[in-house]
């Protein structure tokens, strides 16, 4: 059997964990998005560059 001190640790590191998961989801999520839409900008910069490429050696 586990010892009453650990018990009660363990269960208040749960309630601390269960109460700030909502806002680690949300901070998580609004990182997530700056990261997919950098991604989404230097991607179609790139493609930009591609095709302004393509377009000057076609001339």
């Amino acid at each position: 059997m586990l010892s009453a001190p650990v018990v009660i640790v363990a269960t208040i590191c749960a309630l601390i964990v269960i109460y700030f998961l909502p806002r680690l989801t949300s901070i998580g999520r609004k990182l997530y998005g700056r990261y997919r839409r950098r991604q989404r900008a230097l991607r179609q910069e790139r493609e930009r560059q591609e095709q302004l490429q393509r377009r000057a050696q076609q001339h």
